[in-house]
């Protein structure tokens, strides 16, 4: 196993931790970035966190374009989205979702399904009165403007690609 996946899996099992954890306690300061740079914190082979770069791009697409594909995504890797529409279907219904409209939405990746192209991922939970960090999807067939971007926590991160 390369030195990646040893790091990827700490972080993947301190964001399932903090999960579990966030039934009965805030994880972070209750953002985005604040839950993820408070499951980085506790992975000490993780490189310190740096956002908003927050590791090295592996995958870049903005609306269905994919600018940047270097590696399969992987869990405990770090998903950004910024002003993403996505328009689909679930099942039978169509659905719509715009996330990191008013602040970046950061996560941790825990699964990639490759041939569905569904990312699941671990965020701090926005909505008041319930479980401060959720278990959320994301296709990236489906979407529609914004830009989605995974990156990967390094060893020692000498330098940031955008």
């Amino acid at each position: 196993m390369n030195i990646w996946g040893k790091v990827g899996i700490q972080v993947c099992e301190v964001a399932t931790t903090f999960f579990e954890k966030s039934k009965k306690s805030l994880i972070g300061d209750g953002t985005y970035a604040g839950f993820v740079d408070a499951v980085l914190r506790e992975v000490p082979n993780a490189s310190a966190p740096s956002p908003p770069s927050y590791g090295y791009l592996v995958y870049s697409q903005t609306g269905s374009t994919v600018h940047k594909r270097v590696s399969d995504i992987m869990p405990g890797d770090i998903l950004t989205a910024e002003d993403a529409k996505l328009k689909g279907h679930k099942g039978l219904q169509t659905y719509h979702q715009n996330v990191g409209t008013e602040e970046l939405l950061v996560g941790v990746v825990t699964e990639f399904e490759a041939k569905k192209s569904k990312v699941r991922v671990f965020q701090a939970n926005q909505h008041v009165g319930q479980q401060t960090v959720e278990a959320v999807s994301y296709r990236l067939d489906d979407l529609k403007s914004g830009t989605i971007k995974v990156r990967r926590r390094t060893i020692l991160c000498l330098h940031d690609d955008d």
